[in-house]
């Protein structure tokens, strides 16, 4: 859902990292009124044209399982954030020594 990408900061003068996520697999997430009869991706019940779908260029919802899919959507990215903010605690209690390990392993 999301890549790592390094932009240049001309203001900074260098490299930044960021997380950016793909922008077609978030539009799976949008409500838009469909053109043509499709399926469901996920229970398979038809989709007449001209109801309101979940639906990116691939992937269609009916409205309860797109729902559905974006409340477990959203427990996913709390796992997600989590783990970074779980990281991001384990590097400040630890920073020190590891800084100090990395120093050693230069000489």
């Amino acid at each position: 859902m999301g890549y790592v990408q390094s932009i240049w900061d001309s203001s900074k003068g260098k490299f930044v990292m960021c997380l950016k996520p793909y922008g077609t697999d978030l539009k799976c997430f949008r409500v838009v009124k469909s053109r043509t009869q499709r399926n469901c991706s996920n229970c398979g019940k038809t989709i007449p044209s001209k109801s309101y779908v979940f639906s990116s260029d691939w992937i269609g919802f009916c409205l309860k399982c797109g729902e559905e899919f974006s409340k477990e959507a959203l427990k996913e990215y709390a796992k997600i954030s989590k783990y970074i903010k779980d990281n991001q605690k384990k590097l400040k209690k630890n920073k020190d020594k590891w800084e100090a390990e990395n120093s050693l392993a230069l000489l």
